[in-house]
């Protein structure tokens, strides 16, 4: 293993997880809990997930959805979905990706 595999071993940004994918935009290694998601859409129709490290995700440049009004999102549906009351012991939703 070279020296690139042993610094990749760990997530460029914790440190302390197992790298699950890069950054789009610097390509920085990331695990699960330091990877933002966006999700975009083409005009056939094709929906992508993009994986970003905090600063891209920030970065309007690497990341132009930043700019974009957001609707909803991924953790917008789960948290409506678990503060729903009448459904509070019947399932919660959880967010794994």
């Amino acid at each position: 293993m070279g020296p690139r595999e042993k610094a990749e071993s760990r997530c460029a940004v914790c440190q302390a997880a197992e790298p699950v994918s890069r950054c789009e935009g610097c390509g920085k290694a990331l695990c699960r809990k330091c990877r933002g998601m966006e999700i975009y859409g083409s005009k056939d129709g094709e929906i992508m997930v993009k994986h970003f490290c905090p600063d891209c995700l920030k970065d309007p440049k690497i990341n132009p959805s930043t700019d974009a009004k957001k609707v909803f999102g991924l953790p917008d549906v789960t948290d409506m979905v678990n503060s729903d009351s009448t459904k509070a012991n019947k399932f919660k939703i959880k967010l794994k990706i």
